[in-house]
């Protein structure tokens, strides 16, 4: 039997760059837009990275999600926004409400939808956080990065997951042709 995947949504560059604009009102909610469209992160992945997960030395971020760990590249000025806003914290990056608690998974979702109506993408209501990873992971299939390293960088499991973002690629070449 074969399995049917639904496109997922795909932002424009621009409208990514709109929303970071808009959540520079919080520093929180700016590095969490950020780290999960940088580092391609999950909801439950923003909930659980580490201080000490994040080796700037290296320029990378450990992920870990269900048991299995990934080394995620840190874009350069990325690097330095998140060692200043980690500074000597330990524990979680992000925290919740009392501020030593995990960040909800629910906040999360509402912080990313919030931030897409305040920068006017299109269609706000269907933006989630896995809008900004999947756009994450489109453009980089866009800027040449090879299934392969696709698949690795997003932790997952199966190829015919990640070949998805191999049409969205074609799918926007053509039409820009139109």
């Amino acid at each position: 039997m074969k399995i049917r995947r639904k496109i997922p949504r795909i932002l424009e560059q621009e409208d990514v760059a709109r929303m970071f604009r808009a959540a520079r009102v919080s520093k929180r909610d700016s590095m969490i837009l950020k780290c999960i469209y940088y580092l391609g992160l999950t909801n439950r992945e923003v909930r659980t990275i580490l201080c000490r997960d994040i080796d700037l030395g290296r320029g990378r971020a450990r992920i870990v999600n269900k048991g299995k760990g990934r080394w995620m590249p840190i874009p350069g000025d990325f690097g330095r926004e998140i060692e200043e806003f980690a500074g000597n914290r330990r524990g979680n990056v992000f925290w919740g409400r009392s501020g030593d608690k995990t960040i909800s998974d629910r906040h999360i979702r509402r912080l990313v939808k919030k931030y897409a109506e305040l920068a006017d993408v299109r269609k706000y209501e269907e933006v989630h956080p896995h809008t900004l990873r999947h756009s994450y992971a489109a453009h980089l299939k866009m800027s040449g990065v090879s299934m392969a390293d696709l698949q690795r960088m997003l932790g997952l499991a199966r190829k015919e997951t990640a070949n998805i973002y191999g049409y969205i690629d074609v799918m926007k070449s053509i039409s820009k042709k139109d």
